[in-house]
C-alpha cells in the first residue's frame, strides 16, 4: 500500500470549507530569472478530510526538480469553479485548474483546453486509464487526465436495518421503498421515528438533487438529451416513471422534508440515503456514532437498471502556453498512479486499469479493495456506469442542474405535477441547446 509523506500523514488540518488561496501567481508560464518556468495551478480542495496535503504535494514537486516551479492557488467550492471558467474564458485563467469529470462544453468549444496528446501524454499513457476516461472526450481527442472517479451509491445504517428486521439493503426500487415504509411505519409506532429513506438534495445540501435525480433517472431507462444533444428528454415515460417513484416516498410520508440526509443518518435519524462514495468520508467523521453502524450497497435497481451518475474531477491546462511541456509533466506527475492511490484514503475510485500499472500501485490499489468492505460495492456500482449520461450532461449543464433544483424538488414535494416539473426542466435546457 502507498505510504503518504509522514509530514502529510501528521498533519492537523482545518476542514475544507476553510481552505481558501494560499498563493498568489505571477503571469503564467513564463520563465523565471532563476531558469525555471513558472505554471499556476488552481484548484478547489477536493482531497477530503486533509487539504492541505495537496499543497505539500505541490512542494515536494518543486523539491524534485528545478525546472518547473508550480505556484499553488486553492479556491472554494461556491465560487471557484465559475472563478476558474470565467477567467480562462478571458484568457486570464491559471495554466493548469481542477475541472469536473465530464468537462466544460463553453470552454471545449472555445478551445481553451489543451488536448492531453499535446502536452506531451503518450498514447500508452493514455491507454493505461479506464475505459471512462471517455467522460472527457471531445471529437475524439481527450481534454482531461482524471485524478479519480465517483459515482452514487447506497449507504445504510446496518443498525437500523437489522432492529427493524432487515438483515440485507435493498436490491430494487421495490426493496428499497418497502424496506424504507417499514423502518419509518414501526420505529414510529416505537416511540422514535427514523425516517426510512431521504432523497439527498431535498436537505441541506440542494445541489446534490442532480447526481441524485439522475441516477434514478438513468435507472428508469431515462437519458439527458437526444443522441444529437439538442433535444431535452426528461419529460418522458422514463422521466415520470423515476419521478413519480421518488415522489411516493413523500405522498406516503415514508419521507419528511427539513432533514438532512448525512446529519441525519450520522445521527440514525434516516436509515438510508443515497450519494457519491466520497461521503464515506464525511460519515467515518460521525466517529462513535457510526463506527461499525452502516455499510455501502450497490444502487437498487430500476425498471431498466442498476446504472448511476458518474462524477469526479481531473486535471485540465489552457491552450496555447508557451510551454505545454512543462504543464504536462506536473499534471502526469500530479495524476500518476502512484499518486491517485493516496487519493483512495478519501474513496476516489482509482482511475487507471490495474493491469496496466506497476506491480507495486497495483498492491497499492488491492490492499485498499482488501481492508474495506466497502470498496467491493463501490467498483460493483463503477462498473455498471458509462460515459453516456456525464456526455449528455456537458450539454446545457449549468441551466440543467439550476432547473432540476427547482423543478424536481417542486415535483417530488408536490408543489408541481410531475409532467409540468419535468417540462420545466426541458423547456429551460432546450432554450440554451439551441441559442436561445
Amino acid at each position: 500500500m502507498a505510504h503518504l509523506p509522514h509530514r502529510l500523514i501528521a498533519t492537523a488540518l482545518a476542514t475544507a470549507s476553510a481552505f481558501t488561496v494560499v498563493a498568489c501567481s505571477p503571469d503564467p508560464a513564463t520563465p523565471v530569472a532563476a531558469g525555471r518556468t513558472t505554471i499556476t495551478f488552481w484548484t478547489m480542495p477536493f482531497w477530503i478530510g486533509r487539504p492541505n496535503n495537496l499543497k505539500h504535494l505541490v512542494e515536494d514537486f518543486n523539491a524534485s526538480q528545478n525546472r518547473i516551479d508550480v505556484q499553488l492557488t486553492v479556491l472554494d467550492w461556491q465560487t471557484g469553479r465559475e472563478a476558474i471558467k470565467k477567467a480562462v474564458m478571458n484568457g486570464q485563467g491559471p495554466d493548469i485548474w481542477l475541472a469536473n469529470n465530464g468537462l466544460d462544453l463553453d470552454l471545449l468549444t472555445a478551445a481553451r483546453m489543451a488536448p492531453l496528446d499535446t502536452l506531451g501524454y503518450t498514447a500508452e499513457d493514455l491507454g493505461r486509464f479506464r475505459p471512462l476516461v471517455k467522460v472527457n472526450e471531445y471529437q475524439g481527442r481527450l481534454y482531461g487526465a482524471p485524478l479519480y472517479f465517483d459515482v452514487n451509491v447506497l449507504l445504510y445504517r446496518k443498525d437500523v436495518l437489522q432492529q427493524y428486521g432487515f438483515s440485507t439493503p435493498p436490491r430494487t426500487w421495490d426493496e428499497l421503498k418497502s424496506t424504507a415504509a417499514a423502518i419509518t411505519t414501526r420505529s414510529a409506532a416505537a416511540g422514535k421515528k427514523v425516517m426510512g429513506w431521504q432523497f439527498k438534495g431535498m436537505d441541506d445540501h440542494l445541489n446534490a438533487i442532480n447526481p441524485t435525480w439522475e441516477s434514478f433517472l438513468c435507472q428508469a431507462g431515462g437519458g439527458l438529451t437526444t443522441p444529437d444533444f439538442k433535444t431535452s428528454t426528461q419529460n418522458t415515460e422514463a422521466g415520470r416513471t423515476a419521478l413519480n417513484y421518488l415522489k411516493s416516498f413523500y405522498t406516503d410520508r415514508t419521507s419528511t422534508l427539513g432533514t438532512s440526509a448525512l446529519n441525519g443518518f450520522v445521527e440514525g435519524d434516516v436509515a438510508m440515503f443515497s450519494f457519491y462514495q466520497s461521503v464515506i468520508s464525511d460519515i467515518a467523521a460521525g466517529n462513535e456514532k457510526t463506527k461499525g453502524k452502516w455499510a455501502v450497497a450497490p444502487m437498487p435497481t430500476g425498471p431498466k437498471s442498476g446504472c448511476s451518475a458518474v462524477g469526479g474531477h481531473s486535471l485540465v491546462a489552457r491552450a496555447g502556453l508557451p510551454d505545454p511541456g512543462a504543464a504536462g509533466t506536473f499534471m502526469r506527475w500530479l495524476g500518476s498512479p502512484s499518486t491517485s492511490t493516496q487519493f483512495m484514503e478519501f474513496h476516489g475510485i482509482f482511475p487507471y486499469d490495474t493491469a496496466k500499472v506497476s506491480r507495486e500501485t497495483r498492491a497499492s490499489v488491492e490492499a485498499f479493495y482488501n481492508t474495506d468492505p466497502s470498496w467491493a460495492a463501490i467498483m460493483t456500482q463503477f462498473d455498471r456506469s458509462t460515459p453516456d449520461l456525464l456526455l449528455q450532461d456537458r450539454h446545457g449543464f449549468a441551466t440543467r442542474w439550476e432547473a432540476q433544483k427547482a423543478d424536481i424538488v417542486a415535483g417530488v414535494d408536490g408543489r408541481t405535477p410531475v409532467d409540468q416539473a419535468l417540462r420545466g426542466i426541458d423547456g429551460k435546457v432546450d432554450k440554451e441547446l439551441n441559442g436561445g
